[in-house]
This record gives C-alpha cells, sequence and structure tokens, in this order.
C-alpha cells in the first residue's frame, strides 16, 4: 500500500530531481526590456541576474509590473541591477523538496534559485514544487 509512504517518499526527494536547467540569465546592466524578452522567448517567469558566472538577484514579472511598469519607467531605461530583488535566495540541489517549501513559506517567496559551488545551476518554483507533491 502505497498511501502509508507517501511522505517519507516526497521527503527523500531532492531539489535537484525537480528544478528546472538550463536556467535563464542576464547581466546587472541589462535593460529590464532585455529581460522581460528573454522571459518571453523562453517562456518563463524569471531570469537570474548574474555577474562573473555568480548568481546576484533575481527579476520577476512581479518585479517588472510593480517596480517599472506601475511607476511610470521606462523599461529600456532601466538596468536589471535597479529592480533586481536581492540578496538572493538560494539552496542546493541536493536540499529535500520539502526544504525548498519552508524556504519559500519563510521568505514569501515563490522561486529559489538552486546554486552548486557558487554557481546558478537551476531554478525551482513553486509550481514545480506543487506537482511534484501531487
Amino acid at each position: 500500500m502505497r498511501g502509508g509512504c507517501l511522505s517519507s517518499e516526497k521527503e527523500e526527494k531532492k531539489v535537484r530531481d525537480v528544478m528546472s536547467s538550463p536556467v535563464v540569465s542576464v547581466l546587472p546592466t541589462d535593460s529590464v526590456f532585455e529581460a522581460a524578452s528573454k522571459m518571453m522567448s523562453h517562456g518563463v517567469g524569471a531570469v537570474v541576474i548574474e555577474s562573473g558566472g555568480r548568481p546576484e538577484g533575481i527579476v520577476t514579472e512581479r518585479d517588472l509590473i510593480r517596480r517599472v511598469l506601475m511607476e511610470g519607467k521606462d523599461p529600456k531605461k532601466v538596468a536589471c541591477r535597479e529592480i533586481m530583488s536581492k540578496p538572493l535566495v538560494t539552496i542546493d540541489p541536493e536540499a529535500s523538496i520539502l526544504k525548498a517549501i519552508t524556504l519559500m513559506k519563510e521568505k514569501e517567496i515563490r522561486r529559489i534559485v538552486v546554486v552548486k559551488g557558487g554557481r546558478t545551476v537551476g531554478i525551482v518554483t513553486e509550481k514545480e514544487l506543487i506537482r511534484n507533491l501531487l
């Protein structure tokens, strides 16, 4: 009977098993217009801001709406570093998905960048985690 083992099976599942990779990224100096264009062309809701191959922040669709559009700013003139969310919340690919869910709840976020050795290796979203729990 599988029903009794459900929670222990989910605890064993790792972030690496549910993360998306590769991650779409932009430079801190890139315009938010460029970031939005990459989001559209790759069908993602966020881009990781990287400098020297290391993650520094994240820009989400929500950031674009709240920090650019609703403030009447020109997306072609605003650099990603000006609106990115930081400090970046990260998680190790070997962490459990339950740890990822707990971290999202604590930080009130919907995405966590997966980092190994200081480098971005993936991203895990609230939607991916929910799909893997059902």
